[in-house]
């Protein structure tokens, strides 16, 4: 992790913690009726659209191109399975603070934002007693479902002050350690 974060550190920056999201069940409480209803909708959607282009094509005489039904079916089914990979890409994310910023690690890249630019920073317990790093207001108005997700989008940011709207850390496995190596450079709720 060291290595990947090196060409983002400045040069008086120095690495005061970091870690990762503790151990988590993919369904557990905070987020089984949120996929189950994700599921649900987006097996409606699909069937609906995919019976519409079925229809469609029959009726104008055009047929059918199944190409079309395949690539239908796969964003479907790609659909479906998104919070699978979202899961597995979460537990590869490390998180780390410096003196200067919070950097999130993605198996796919590192992004990052400035301590100075996040207004607000609170820790916040889900339903099954993980603790999440909240920064910013938009971030302290997520619903405890969707904060993985958060996590996995990066900072949003203010485009008018560049201040963070939203940066999320997802289930800290070290939220005591991280309020202490932030004190003196961000004050965390």
């Amino acid at each position: 992790m060291n290595e990947r974060i090196k060409d983002y550190l400045g040069h008086e920056e120095k690495v005061l913690w970091n870690g990762q999201a503790e151990d988590f069940q993919a369904m557990d409480k905070t987020h089984k009726n949120y996929y189950i209803r994700r599921g649900i909708i987006v097996a409606i959607i699909s069937v609906a659209v995919i019976a519409a282009y079925f229809i469609s094509a029959i009726s104008s005489g055009a047929g059918i191109k199944w190409g079309v039904a395949v690539v239908l079916v796969a964003v479907a089914a790609f659909a479906l399975v998104s919070p699978v990979l979202d899961v597995r890409k979460l537990r590869k994310c490390y998180y780390v603070l410096t003196n200067e910023k919070l950097i999130l690690v993605t198996p796919s890249d590192v992004r990052s934002v400035v301590l100075s630019n996040i207004p607000t920073a609170k820790m916040a317990v889900d339903e099954d007693g993980h603790k999440s790093l909240l920064c910013g207001p938009d971030a302290e108005k997520l619903s405890p479902c969707k904060r993985r997700v958060a996590t996995l989008t990066g900072a949003l940011l203010d485009q008018n002050s560049s201040m963070c709207d939203r940066f999320v850390f997802y289930a800290v496995n070290d939220p005591e350690g991280l309020k202490k190596a932030a004190a003196g450079y961000l004050t965390i709720a």
